[in-house]
């Protein structure tokens, strides 16, 4: 796989939103979970105080663990900023039929739309799910997710759920919902590399790199 360094580009509350790195519209996203789903970053390239570096190893297992904690992290803040107690949410998911199936019948949720993920010319099981949900529900849903739903490596249909563009967040609340997630993973992609370097000749996964790309830590 080819090396790339990784740009950390920060939510746009006020268009489609999955909380994952990347936030694309329906047809975009179809592509980053087949990309993901097939090819699973090795590494990834970061820039810390105009340092790069790569992470491999334990040192991406901590870069991946984090970016699941920011993801949950970005959801309970979406959540806690929705005011109205009968708002009624947008929301967006992936899974396979029966992971949908049991989603919407556990979590009283509605389906709008629903379009299957196709590979080449193949058809596999696996949907993008619009739906929308009470915001009752939707804490519930919540309530229930862990770190672990988004691991990039073993993400379940929980970890793809994400916030449709919606009036209950304000463009103000989204701003700081955003500023404070690049702040959480600023902080975070430091520490790893401090972990990485504070033991002379221990190599655990963190390795000065070429700058190739311009990136923002």
């Amino acid at each position: 796989m080819i090396n790339k360094c990784v740009t950390f580009k920060m939510v746009d509350f006020h268009r489609l939103t999955i909380p994952i790195i990347v936030i694309l519209i329906v047809g975009g996203t179809i592509s980053f979970f087949l990309a993901y789903g097939f090819y699973p970053e090795k590494h990834v390239n970061v820039k810390v105080d105009e340092k790069c570096y790569e992470l491999l190893d334990n040192a991406l297992t901590k870069y991946n663990r984090l970016q699941a904690e920011r993801d949950l992290l970005v959801l309970k803040l979406q959540t806690n900023a929705i005011e109205s107690p009968d708002a009624i949410v947008p929301v967006i998911f992936s899974g396979t039929r029966e992971e949908i199936d049991n989603l919407i019948s556990d979590y009283n949720i509605k389906i709008n739309n629903s379009q299957r993920l196709e590979a080449g010319n193949n058809h596999i099981d696996k949907y993008i799910i619009e739906a929308t949900t009470s915001k009752q529900n939707l804490r519930s849903v919540v309530k229930d997710l862990t770190a672990k739903d988004f691991d990039p490596l073993r993400r379940t249909i929980f970890g793809s759920l994400g916030l449709q563009s919606n009036s209950y967040i304000t463009e103000e609340e989204g701003k700081r919902i955003s500023s404070y997630s690049k702040y959480f993973m600023s902080n975070g992609i430091r520490q790893i590399v401090d972990d990485g370097s504070d033991i002379e000749g221990h190599y655990d996964g963190v390795k000065q790199a070429e700058c190739r790309t311009e990136i923002q830590y």
